[in-house]
C-alpha cells in the first residue's frame, strides 16, 4: 500500500511546461489526491501518511524567466489517521542547483502535521540557467515519523515540476508590453465614439451662448 501511495505521488506531478508565449498546468495531482487520499493510509487505521507537492509558481503566462525570481512552494499533506511528527524537507535540487536563493530555506523542518491537514512552505530563488534552455526540476526529499509512538523514520518525495524551458527577459517583456500597447490602442478607439459628439456639444453650446450674447 506504501508503493501504490508513493506510485500515485510520482505519477501525478504537477506539471509545468512552458512554452513559447504559453504554459499548461497538469491539476491530475490534486484530482487524484482528493479522490484517493483514503488509499494512503496505513492498513492499520492508525498512522500518519504524507503527500507533497512542489510547483513552479508562474508569473503571468510564464514559469521560469532568465534573470527573474522564480517562487517554489511545497505542499504537504497529511492523508492518514494520526499526526506525523519530525518532519523534515530538504530540496538538493535547489541547494546543489543552478540557483541563486533569494529567500527561504531549501531544508526545513516541521515538529508535527495533524491528521487530514496541510502545511506549506515557499522559498523564492533566481535560477542561473541560460535563456532558452531547459532545466529538470527535481522533487524535494522527505523524511518522517508515522506516529509520536513511531521509532521507523518514514521516507518520501514530493512531486517534480519537470523539465521547463527558460524564457528569456526580452521575450517576457516583449509579451507583457504587448497588453499596455492593446490598452493604449482600445483607449485611442474609444476616444472616436466619445470624442465627437462631445466636439459637437460643446461646439453647439458655444454657438448657443454667442447667439444668446448678440
Amino acid at each position: 500500500l506504501e508503493f501504490l501511495g508513493f506510485f500515485l505521488a510520482a505519477s501525478c506531478n504537477l506539471q509545468l511546461q512552458n512554452t513559447a508565449g504559453g504554459r499548461t498546468v497538469n491539476m491530475m495531482y490534486i484530482l487524484v489526491l482528493a479522490l484517493c487520499a483514503p488509499l494512503f493510509a496505513n492498513a492499520d487505521g492508525t498512522d500518519g501518511y504524507l503527500l507533497a507537492s512542489k510547483e513552479l509558481v508562474p508569473s503571468g503566462d510564464f514559469v521560469v524567466i532568465a534573470g527573474r525570481d522564480l517562487t517554489i512552494k511545497y505542499t504537504l499533506v497529511n492523508v492518514g489517521d494520526s499526526e506525523v511528527t519530525a518532519v523534515s524537507l530538504n530540496d538538493e535540487s535547489v541547494s546543489s542547483g543552478p540557483f541563486e536563493v533569494k529567500k527561504g530555506k531549501t531544508s526545513v523542518k516541521f515538529d508535527k502535521i495533524a491528521p487530514n491537514t496541510n502545511v506549506t512552505h515557499e522559498i523564492v530563488v533566481r535560477p542561473l540557467v541560460a535563456a532558452g534552455d531547459a532545466h529538470l526540476f527535481g522533487g524535494a526529499q522527505l523524511t518522517y515519523k508515522a506516529s509520536e509512538d513511531s521509532d521507523e523514520i518514514q521516507k518520501a518525495s514530493t512531486s517534480a515540476p519537470g523539465n521547463i524551458v527558460v524564457t528569456s527577459y526580452e521575450e517576457y517583456a516583449r509579451a507583457t508590453s504587448q497588453h499596455v500597447a492593446e490598452w493604449i490602442t482600445f483607449a485611442l478607439l474609444c476616444l472616436v465614439p466619445v470624442g465627437i459628439p462631445y466636439h459637437k456639444l460643446t461646439s453647439s453650446q458655444a454657438q448657443y451662448s454667442a447667439k444668446k450674447n448678440e
